[in-house]
């Protein structure tokens, strides 16, 4: 049989054990360019030098569908002739066709949310929001952040940390004691960090975790503006803390699990950093019935902390399953009307304990 240049192509394409893996995922289902990296263990530029062999030897396509790039395979027709020489489909980390929407959400929430605050981050305040947890833009940060349950003085103390996206004061919610170790869940630009390390004292220490490296840069600088010694700002996923197990006593979040695909995961990772009996403070937006396919898809909701959130109860429910007693809860419905517009969401105070039993 005459060995034609496309036929060269295509066997060489798959001569490369990454490239036949991507092609045994697309077999299964298709997927978001952005998704193999995962899958295959390889970074974006190799993934993406893999892809682009495969396009060129006619073995697969890719398709722009919104903010991501969906690959599959070319046609039926090269389906036929991958199946017949004996490649297997493979499935995907992520398992089902409906797992894979869920990865590629998910996916997409963390490069909006990424896009719009590294965006306040640069900028900086209410000014540069959409509608969202950022305020009305008409109003002065000040007045967001004493609205929601900080002091004057307090502010004073920190100003070029308030950016005004909180939905609440984690920190006035329970005890943090000199000496504590506090970790702060999307830190920001570190306004909540700020205040626990004056509670702590020298003794103690602050760890601010945030996924968005302008903040942490901008917090970084904050810490050596008003000269806090005892802070420290990590880049990580709070899905995935870069924090040592049983070493923390509080933790605290302000208007951030929302913003969190994976909320369960979050709440597990907060559970063990903590020590035994370490507490959790946090402040952050629920839904009180539930929103439009549109509304959730909605770019604007979804950075505004609003197409994120989950239903109140679904809420408490995955606190307790990752291993917490809650011990108080604090419901501020208000909220909607001054922040959002009469959506059906609250600002959620909650406060919880360790315990040691997590329910899968």
């Amino acid at each position: 049989m005459h060995m034609t240049e496309s036929d060269a192509k295509f066997f060489k394409a798959l001569g490369d054990s990454t490239r036949l893996s991507i092609v045994q995922y697309l077999l299964g289902n298709d997927h978001c360019a952005c998704g193999f990296t995962g899958m295959a263990g390889k970074d974006q530029t190799t993934i993406s030098r893999h892809l682009k062999i495969l396009m060129e030897a006619g073995i697969i396509k890719q398709e722009k569908k919104g903010r991501n790039v969906i690959c599959s395979i070319k046609d039926t027709t090269i389906r036929k002739r991958l199946i017949r020489m004996g490649i297997k489909e493979k499935d995907s980390c992520c398992g089902s066709k409906k797992a894979t929407s869920q990865s590629l959400r998910s996916d997409n929430i963390k490069k909006i949310v990424k896009e719009h605050y590294g965006r306040i981050a640069q900028e900086g305040g209410p000014n540069s929001c959409r509608p969202s947890c950022c305020g009305n833009k008409s109003q002065d940060m000040i007045q967001i952040s004493t609205s929601l349950g900080y002091t004057r003085k307090e502010l004073e103390e920190v100003p070029e940390s308030n950016l005004g996206l909180g939905c609440g004061n984690p920190g006035a919610l329970g005890m943090i004691k000199k000496g504590d170790v506090v970790l702060d869940l999307g830190s920001g630009a570190g306004i909540d960090a700020f205040l626990a390390a004056k509670r702590v004292g020298p003794k103690g220490k602050v760890i601010g975790v945030d996924f968005t490296k302008k903040m942490i840069k901008r917090a970084t600088d904050n810490a050596k503006k008003i000269g806090y010694a005892n802070v420290e700002f990590r880049f990580g996923d709070i899905e995935d803390l870069p924090v040592d197990s049983d070493s923390v006593d509080v933790v605290l979040s302000n208007c951030v699990i929302n913003l969190v695909p994976d909320k369960s995961k979050a709440f597990k990772e907060a559970n063990r950093v903590l020590k035994p009996g370490g507490k959790m403070y946090i402040s952050d937006m629920v839904l009180l019935k539930e929103l439009t396919e549109e509304q959730r898809n909605d770019d604007d909701l979804i950075a505004g902390c609003v197409g994120g959130a989950i239903l109140r109860d679904e809420y408490l429910r995955k606190v307790t399953e990752a291993g917490f007693q809650i011990k108080k809860v604090i419901d501020d419905k208000a909220i909607s009307k001054k922040q959002y517009k009469g959506l059906p969401v609250e600002s959620l105070k909650l406060v919880a304990k360790k315990r040691s039993v997590v329910i899968n």
